[in-house]
């Protein structure tokens, strides 16, 4: 009588690797039914099932925005793996599971990975350390000597798929299509991550530390973590590089990305260790927050620079939405960049670096179309609450406005598409607008307010205002309608829309702002704060009269005392309090002068070029000034938790503080 293989043990420890918190492994048999969940991930990455174990895999997803692709964690399970006591998903499991998992042959998906990590990762090692990158199950281990580097590298090259809009759960035949030609990139992040985890490089860093910062005896374990989160954030640096090698014609807007070359990323690797390693976080103050402050961070921008960050959250209670205060206690103003409920209030390059990042609808999704998606995504059908010229500045429409009828929407996309380096106009319809973007020498229209296109008869080809002139049917009837046939994009009002070729026209009005951009930075002043509100409850009046529009906005508090000028981000639609202050060419008290009617008529009655981007403060009187900035309201369109997250090249003496409804200005 044959016997029966041994039972598994009953309880199986794991780990993710590189870590990550918060994930919870499902098993699942071969049919793809849940036999067990594991416990929560911790800080170190470690969770625990219930053995034996009897499935054939292992998956985690990390929740994420819909605006990013979720990060995937997830190994075969084989017959060593169901008897082994302790596991470790990494990517080397991922990317196998995942090839396994879509129908590729067993053979294949491990020669694929192997091949590829082993030549652009592990070339000039033996044979025997070669044969590292076929640790392809969760019961094999990569020895230590390569583990942290090898698996780091192979980590942040999955993930560089994210970066383009891509993952095996969203388009399988993208994800891997990026990851089997990229080798080169590969090739990149192995090296970089080796040399950051080589012993010589943290000798010299000690030395570094010694020299220039002073420090007399380094700290090993704290060295160590600082070389950690140095090889991450670079790692996560060069992984942004895929968007130039996957769209070299439409990313000349990132191309700061660029002047950040690969050696040059091993001495900003250096210097983050430095100013880690010195980062000492003041002990938090005990606050009313669902969560408190997390210590000051490190991060690293796609620009290349070095910025610190510091986050809380809070929820909202019966009586009030969630609120939070961020105080600069210090002696001089504070400028920093904000994330608001995971959203970054992002400058015109931040904005196409997360258009390019959008999960793709379908394998191949062109990047026009993904940038249509963005817009309907961050836009609001609502009567406009400005119409000056300067508010299409396609971030500063996406941050402060998102409210508008057609012209606005059409006309922050079209710019959009000539940053991205397409030829693109915007077409008046007398009674609508549309952008059109010429795509191999033939115009389209993508509509973001109607949330649409049009295609020919055959509904291949998607046609612009010249054919839907010609044959308006094509709007009434559309081939191949994306919203329901019912919807007013398909109603003859707009199909006579389109078929009344006389008072159709080029909106040269809209093609050629004059003003500059508008950073995206809140300067928050000396001794001021700023106010965060996650509700839609500034009531802005609009072009039609009668009509008002729920707007989100952030409060900045100025001091009494204080003396200079204010770089705005967002829309400056009111000014509170006594002091003197310039703004449209006019130097006034607020005490005395009605701010916000005098904002208002600017924003609805004057078609400006140029709007207020910054306040000159002169004098500021007892109970300070406030100045009410108007915000896109889809930043907290779940009206649930407030998370804000501040984050800039010094971001000391800025403290979070308990809801801002409790207490007043001090």
């Amino acid at each position: 009588m044959a016997s029966s293989a041994p039972a598994g043990p009953t309880t199986v420890m794991g780990s993710v690797y590189p870590a990550v918190a918060g994930l919870v492994f499902i098993e699942y048999d071969a049919d793809g039914n849940e036999l067990q969940s594991s416990t929560t991930t911790d800080a170190e990455g470690r969770f625990s099932l219930v053995g034996p174990l009897a499935g054939t895999r292992l998956q985690a997803l990390r929740s994420t925005s819909e605006s990013r692709v979720a990060p995937v964690y997830s190994t075969q399970l084989r017959a060593t793996s169901q008897q082994a006591a302790s596991l470790q998903v990494t990517a080397l499991t991922t990317w196998y599971d995942q090839l396994r998992e879509h129908g590729v042959a067993e053979a294949d998906a491990a020669t694929h990975i192997a091949s590829l990590v082993a030549t652009n990762c592990l070339a000039a090692s033996d044979e025997a350390e070669r044969q590292q990158a076929s640790a392809l199950h969760a019961d094999m281990v990569v020895p230590d000597k390569n583990h942290d580097w090898l698996l780091s590298a192979v980590s942040a090259y999955l993930q560089s798929a994210r970066e383009v809009g891509l993952g095996p759960l969203v388009d399988f035949t993208g994800w891997t299509q990026v990851l089997g030609k990229r080798g080169e990139l590969l090739s990149q992040l192995c090296q970089y991550s080796a040399t950051l985890s080589a012993a010589s490089w943290k000798a010299t860093q000690a030395r570094r530390l010694q020299t220039e910062a002073k420090v007399a005896v380094v700290d090993t374990a704290s060295l160590d973590t600082a070389i950690a989160d140095a090889r991450a954030q670079g790692l996560a640096l060069l992984a942004r590089r895929v968007q130039l090698l996957e769209y070299p014609e439409q990313t000349a807007f990132l191309q700061s990305q660029a002047s950040v070359a690969p050696g040059q990323v091993v001495s900003l690797g250096s210097d983050f260790v430095m100013a880690q390693y010195q980062q000492r976080a003041p002990a938090p103050k005990a606050q009313a927050l669902v969560a408190p402050p997390t210590p000051t961070l490190l991060a690293v921008t796609s620009a290349g620079q070095i910025v610190s960050a510091l986050q809380a959250s809070a929820k909202p209670t019966t009586q009030a939405p969630a609120r939070l205060r961020l105080w600069n206690r210090s002696e001089d103003d504070k400028r920093v960049n904000l994330t608001l409920n995971g959203q970054n209030m992002a400058d015109f390059n931040g904005v196409l670096e997360q258009i390019l990042a959008l999960p793709v609808a379908y394998t191949g999704e062109p990047l026009y179309r993904k940038a249509w998606r963005y817009v309907i995504a961050h836009r609001q059908r609502t009567v406009p609450v400005a119409i000056g010229n300067f508010q299409y500045q396609p971030d500063l429409w996406l941050r402060s406005v998102g409210s508008s009828y057609c012209e606005a929407q059409a006309t922050v996309l079209h710019f959009i598409w000539k940053a991205m380096g397409y030829e693109a106009r915007v077409i008046g319809l007398t009674g609508h607008v549309v952008p059109e973007i010429k795509i191999d020498g033939r115009w389209q229209v993508f509509d973001p307010y109607l949330a649409t296109y049009y295609t020919d008869r055959s509904g291949t080809n998607i046609v612009g205002v010249s054919e839907l002139q010609q044959d308006p049917s094509l709007v009434s009837n559309p081939a191949t309608p994306l919203l329901p046939v019912s919807d007013t994009a398909y109603s003859q009002l707009i199909a006579d829309i389109y078929a009344s070729i006389d008072d159709n026209f080029l909106l040269f009005s809209v093609l050629t702002p004059t003003a500059q951009p508008m950073g995206n930075e809140l300067q928050i002043p000396a001794g001021g704060y700023a106010d965060f509100e996650a509700s839609a409850s500034l009531a802005r009046p609009s072009t039609e009269p009668g009509y008002e529009v729920d707007m989100a906005q952030l409060r900045l508090w100025v001091p009494p005392g204080y003396k200079g000028t204010l770089k705005l981000p967002l829309l400056l639609v009111d000014v509170k309090g006594a002091g003197q202050v310039k703004m449209l060419g006019r130097s006034l008290d607020p005490s005395v002068t009605d701010v916000r009617a005098l904002l208002d008529d600017f924003l609805l009655l004057s078609n400006s070029d140029v709007g207020v981007t910054e306040l000159a403060i002169d004098a500021v009187g007892t109970g300070g000034l406030t100045l009410t900035l108007m915000l896109n309201p889809l930043y907290f369109s779940n009206g649930q938790q407030l998370t804000v997250r501040a984050f800039g090249p010094d971001v000391k003496g800025l403290s979070f503080d308990e809801d801002a409804s409790l207490k007043p200005a001090q």
